[in-house]
């Protein structure tokens, strides 16, 4: 629920600006993200509200180059223009009474939401006419993945074909991969792979306990957060039109960088899940110049955001935008579970995850699957001593040569094991 989630903090952030008696708007604002967890559902929609005339003219001003070295072309730019991620999420009660919304606002409770069946959660990453390209659905503590490999290898210009070849050339052991290559719907008991990982974990050397925030400085960072938005953010409302409120938000940037790395620094060592390799300096290119976002409130509540990417910019003439949007909407529909989905194992998972990633263009762990010639077997083969440190490390060993035949070596499976 990251993007749920991103709102319930903003929103916990924006209400210490709404106890300074500096704006009105600024009360709005934080009435309005207090809203967003009233109902039972919500949807977010992130998306790129750039034209491709637009991309085209922002990547020559800022010297971005395009796929051949060159710059922005306008069919790489119509490829982005308009793409989205869209978030949904649906319970049996308030989404402020779950829980990630509650550590989002400071709780203690520290429950995994991934079991909990009253909560129901879609992601959908779609092209700019609203095709689906992937699609995640959790529903009743399953999972359930969609893919249209097609698609997404047509958006970023290559020919789609090169699926049909890969999933053509694939070993009978990897009929998952040819499931999701071929756009079927595939699901997976998320209570299997919570109860594999827990395995997993047990043939692992029992780490240490792993150190946990200190209550005390939870409180300094949240107080010293919220004194640094209501000292640099400021608001004002730009009327209203059709019943939507317009109000625009803005800040120093690198002003509010600063003081923000000046406020987290002291106690990031405190954090070390939260704020893990925390830089030992505050980014030194953000520009020094008033950055903004133009928020929507509708009937009093959060309906919309856009922010200019262009601000960003060390130099950009004026004209040059490139806007993106972030779109809530209360009434999300129901999140459903697909009727169709062709069940899968958690091994069955690994392999096609791993398959597609293998098989993907640019750099890659081992030889992997090529487009045009197939499995590569350029990899040696594991040893009976690999498998076996394999399989402490939780590997099995029909999984562990499952990987080593698509072209993986030893070193490319221990360090995907030891990231996971």
């Amino acid at each position: 629920m990251p993007v749920a989630v991103t709102a319930s903090v903003l929103a916990t952030g924006l209400a210490a600006c709404g106890t300074v008696e500096q704006l009105s708007a600024a009360q709005k604002v934080s009435k309005a993200f207090d809203k967003v967890g009233d109902g039972k559902s919500a949807g977010f929609k992130l998306s790129i509200d750039a034209t491709p005339e637009q991309i085209v003219a922002f990547a020559k001003a800022t010297g971005e180059k395009g796929a051949e070295g060159g710059g922005m072309d306008e069919k790489s730019a119509k490829a982005m223009s308009g793409l989205s991620i869209a978030v949904a999420v649906s319970a049996d009660k308030p989404l402020k009474e779950i829980e990630a919304f509650k550590n989002a606002k400071g709780s203690a409770a520290d429950k995994d939401l991934t079991l909990d069946k009253s909560v129901r959660i879609s992601y959908v990453i779609a092209d700019r006419n609203g095709t689906s390209l992937l699609e995640y659905r959790q529903v009743d503590a399953k999972g359930y993945l969609h893919v249209d490999a097609k698609g997404l290898v047509k958006l970023v210009g290559e020919d789609p074909s090169q699926v049909d070849a890969v999933s053509k050339d694939l070993p009978a052991d990897m009929g998952a991969v040819k499931e999701v290559l071929a756009g079927k719907w595939i699901s997976l008991d998320l209570q299997e792979l919570a109860d594999e990982a827990k395995k997993n974990d047990g043939k692992k050397a029992t780490p240490s306990g792993a150190p946990t925030a200190d209550p005390e400085a939870a409180k300094q960072l949240v107080n010293s957060l919220k004194d640094v938005l209501t000292r640099t953010v400021t608001y004002e409302d730009k009327g209203s039109k059709d019943g939507t409120e317009h109000i625009w938000m803005s800040a120093p940037a690198r002003q509010l960088v600063d003081e923000m790395f000046k406020a987290v620094k002291p106690v990031a060592d405190k954090f070390p899940q939260q704020f893990k390799k925390f830089p030992s300096q505050a980014p030194s290119d953000v520009p020094d110049r008033k950055v903004g976002v133009d928020l929507y409130l509708k009937d009093g509540a959060f309906s919309s955001a856009t922010f200019d990417f262009a601000q960003l910019a060390d130099k950009i003439e004026p004209g040059v935008n490139f806007p993106v949007k972030l779109a809530f909407d209360k009434s999300a529909p129901n999140v459903q579970a697909p009727g169709d989905a062709v069940k899968t194992t958690t091994e069955d998972l690994m392999k096609a995850v791993l398959g597609l990633a293998a098989g993907g263009p640019g750099p890659r762990p081992g030889a992997g699957l090529d487009p045009e010639n197939g499995p590569a077997t350029a990899v040696a083969p594991l040893t009976d001593a690999q498998l076996k440190e394999l399989a402490k490390l939780g590997v099995p060993e029909t999984q562990a040569r499952a990987f080593n035949s698509l072209g993986m070596s030893f070193e490319d499976i221990k360090e995907i094991t030891q990231q996971g």
